[in-house]
């Protein structure tokens, strides 16, 4: 059977959609080769899986069921924008998600601590809350792109988590195309 590329995230609600593709349409006119995530698409990823085999991905959804039985929803809080690696040599434009109570990197640990324990690979890299607005192509001309996006005001929108995502992504020309494959709704035990 055929592996499927997949993650495990959480959805954002449409206004903070909106606000990204608001700050994409100022810097569409911008002459920098850019991909730009699909706003429907936005999402913030607590792990990202790569290729999976089906009957493998059932074990992952269980598990994120039994990780969400521990959480009541919570709130996050849309931030400032950033760039990875640097703005110097920019890859990833992305806005900043604040996780206020500490709930999101307890969650996010939990996560990891199980799929390791399917035979995952822990995340090297600290896990950092962030939702990408876009993919530089090319560095050529990415500095009036960099100054723009940091410098734009980013509207602070607070949103309730209710459920954990696993999510198939299925690589297209025009973007990648996102179908859920396993809903866990936050819902701590009393």
């Amino acid at each position: 059977m055929a592996a499927i590329r997949s993650f495990i995230c959480i959805d954002v609600p449409q206004e903070v959609k909106a606000t990204i593709e608001g700050v994409q349409a100022k810097l569409r006119r911008l002459p920098v080769a850019v991909s730009w995530t699909r706003p429907e698409g936005v999402h913030l990823t607590l792990k990202f899986l790569g290729e999976v085999e089906a009957a493998r991905l059932r074990h992952v959804g269980e598990a994120l069921e039994a990780i969400a039985r521990d959480y009541a929803p919570f709130e996050l809080v849309t931030d400032r924008g950033g760039v990875f690696p640097t703005a110097d040599r920019p890859r990833v434009l992305w806005i900043g998600v604040r996780d206020e109570r500490g709930i999101l990197r307890a969650l996010v640990t939990q996560v990891e601590d199980a799929l390791a324990q399917q035979g995952f690979a822990r995340e090297a890299r600290p896990f950092a809350a962030h939702l990408t607005v876009g993919r530089v192509r090319s560095e050529r001309s990415a500095r009036e792109l960099v100054r723009l996006f940091l410098a734009e005001e980013f509207p602070s929108h607070r949103f309730l988590v209710t459920h954990l995502i696993l999510m198939r992504s299925d690589l297209r020309p025009d973007g990648a195309l996102y179908t859920p494959l396993h809903i866990a709704p936050l819902q701590e035990r009393p």
